[in-house]
């Protein structure tokens, strides 16, 4: 394709709220494209920043990806992950972690991030399935593939909230033709070109650029972008379902399973599909304190919507209803579960087509002990009773059940010819929510009903927000512990050299400072040695670099061995080692440093392309009074590394 026009995005940029992954995430993204590029290369980078390298270690350790053991290097986790993995992880973490808000009052942030994991998780699992784009790919890109809505909204929030004022959730196209009115840009064209700017691969921008042309998606070239725009819109679709709560879920739902059906999936297999987002959506929210919800089953959904087949319109102004000339009544877009428990062959057969042509799902007890069963393995929201019913009455039925944590908390209503005082007295004292009297009048039957279902609607709302509040203060407190120990984590692989295991060279320094202050303060003896394994580049040359990380790792640990416990030693760089040692003079300088020098040329090392031992040369400086600084030691001891390589090396050489 050719390149789009970005000139837009300067001054995006120079307000400095557009949405951007950072510096380390935009490396990490450039390295991965390099076949050469390795996990230690990564590793390196990553360590650069700690809130994204924490946020990596936390996903490979989460249930997800089958942890056993609890990970805490850095390199580990992203040989678990693998290369693909952490490019999309990388990139979609550090945009997360700065965009979780803005200042445009009229962009549900919360909301936005919610649909594009559901987008994102949607185009991963589904891309296994339905398109030839890897699934690292279609989690990057369905993440992120809006993000020219967030990044409109947080530069120019007050334009965007005019527009978004008066889209009022309309259509994407009037969404577009709104933006570019206000704007002269759409935020699709606004995502392709922030994709380039990242140097996303074109097909990216392509896909994203057009994922609402339908013609363009089904033309007859079917290209990478095509493919991969597709597959944004089917997860878009999917997003939409999990967001939409009202009539228009069934639509929707009928829409996604006419799509399994295009393309020739097996009803079963493609609503597995979706139930397995749903489980993949929840998992990744909490990995990414996102927000989520559980979900019915998408064979309840599809059950719901075919019985329904007609949307709703919520303002009382749709369609009429076919069945007994009654208006179509927006309570049933619920879609009720309902024990409906009779005797009577009669009231049974009539109630459960009224019912089900209502849009609910019905089950049926032929007596109170089968109502009872029943409704302890279903769960109803509605059970719908006679009082006078074989083996147990509905009066007892419900006294059950209301002793029932779980089925306890269904509506009751209650179906009887007797409407005395003290009867019905007797009934809500039992635990009936509502009563109908025989014969029955079917349009009262309806209204309450639906007015059940206003009550039941507002009972889900409210557990769905008590259980979020509840996730929420168990995350936070969570979320503190694992901040915590990822801290220690992240502070322990910024002083820690990945190969050796040793302390890295900015470890090895801050315990010279420490190791010259205390020698400061109590006059005590010091040195610093600075060591090189002689010829190192030849092991690398001529054996690989395979067998030069196992001469290193096994001449750190004979050092390692050889010190005294309280001695310092750190890689200080390739082949060079810097070793700190408190109240140490110029005798101990001789003894340790031969010693050390022997050990190493005494080690033994075999690996498959190498076999045989290393020598080491040593430069010394031991502290006296013309050091004013510890970097002079530094300089001093590598001096006499200097001379004892010229003198003949495997030797060690005091300044």
């Amino acid at each position: 394709m050719d390149k789009i026009d970005t000139s837009f995005l300067t001054e995006m940029k120079a307000s400095g709220r557009l949405p951007s992954p950072t510096g380390v995430a935009l490396t990490i993204l450039e390295l991965t494209r390099n076949p050469d590029t390795s996990t230690e290369d990564l590793a390196e980078v990553l360590k650069g920043d700690p809130a994204l390298a924490g946020q990596v270690l936390k996903f490979a350790n989460s249930a997800g990806m089958g942890a056993r053991t609890e990970i805490t290097s850095l390199n580990d986790a992203l040989v678990r992950l693998g290369m693909g993995m952490v490019r999309q992880l990388c990139l979609g973490f550090s945009v997360l972690s700065s965009a979780r808000s803005g200042p445009c009052a009229r962009f549900d942030y919360q909301r936005y991030w919610t649909r594009s994991l559901a987008t994102g998780v949607g185009c991963q699992i589904l891309s296994r399935r339905i398109s030839s784009v890897s699934p690292d790919e279609g989690f990057t890109c369905g993440l992120l593939g809006h993000i020219g809505s967030l990044a409109m909204a947080s530069v120019y929030p007050d334009e965007y909230a005019q527009i978004l004022a008066t889209w009022n959730s309309g259509t994407n196209a009037q969404l577009h033709a709104l933006e570019e009115q206000a704007l002269s840009l759409n935020h699709h064209q606004v995502t392709a070109a922030i994709f380039q700017d990242w140097g996303l691969p074109a097909y990216y921008q392509e896909a994203t650029l057009n994922q609402d042309d339908h013609e363009w998606i089904h033309a007859e070239e079917s290209t990478r972008a095509r493919k991969l725009a597709n597959l944004l819109n089917i997860a878009d679709l999917v997003a939409e379902i999990c967001l939409e709560d009202g009539p228009e879920r069934h639509r929707l739902v009928l829409d996604f399973m006419q799509i399994g059906q295009q393309l020739e999936i097996p009803e079963n297999e493609w609503m597995a599909l979706y139930d397995d987002i749903m489980q993949e959506w929840n998992r990744m929210g909490g990995v990414l304190d996102i927000l989520t919800s559980n979900l019915p089953a998408m064979e309840n959904l599809v059950r719901r919507a075919r019985a329904y087949d007609k949307p709703i319109d919520d303002s009382g102004n749709g369609p009429q209803a076919a069945v007994g000339g009654e208006a179509a009544n927006p309570a049933s877009e619920l879609g009720l579960e309902i024990l409906l428990a009779t005797d009577s062959p009669v009231d049974q057969r009539m109630l459960q087509k009224k019912l089900t042509d209502a849009g609910h799902h019905v089950t049926v007890a032929n007596d109170g002990q089968q109502a009872l069963e029943l409704a302890l393995a279903t769960n109803p929201q509605l059970i719908l009773t006679d009082w006078m019913m074989p083996k147990m009455d509905g009066l007892e039925l419900c006294r059950t059940l209301r002793r029932s944590d779980l089925a306890g908390r269904c509506h009751m209503l209650i179906m009887t010819s007797n409407d005395s005082q003290k009867d019905l007295e007797e009934g809500f004292d039992a635990g009936i929510d509502d009563y109908l009297i025989k014969p029955l009048n079917h349009r009262i039957l309806m209204a309450k009903v639906r007015a059940a279902g206003r009550v039941i609607k507002l009972q889900v709302q409210s557990e769905q927000d008590k259980k979020a509040i509840e996730r929420h203060l168990k995350t936070l407190g969570r979320q503190k512990r694992e901040l915590d120990k990822m801290y220690e984590q992240v502070k322990t692989l910024a002083m820690e050299d990945q190969l050796t295991k040793l302390p890295n060279r900015r470890a090895g320094l801050s315990q010279l400072d420490k190791v010259w202050a205390e020698s400061s303060r109590n006059g005590n003896p010091m040195l610093v040695m600075i060591m090189d394994i002689d010829k190192f580049k030849n092991v690398n040359d001529t054996y690989g670099h395979d067998a030069g990380d196992v001469v290193l790792r096994s001449t750190a640990a004979v050092m390692r061995n050889t010190m005294r416990e309280y001695d310092v030693v750190a890689r200080f760089g390739g082949e060079e080692f810097l070793v700190v040692c408190p109240g140490a003079d110029i005798e101990v300088a001789k003894d340790l440093g031969d010693r050390i020098r022997r050990a190493v040329e005494s080690n033994h090392i075999e690996t498959p392309e190498f076999t045989g031992s290393i020598s080491i040369s040593i430069g010394v400086s031991v502290r006296n009074d013309t050091h004013t600084k510890p970097q002079e030691m530094i300089k001093e001891a590598d001096e006499a590394l200097y001379a004892a390589k010229e003198a003949g090396r495997n030797l060690v050489c005091i300044a």
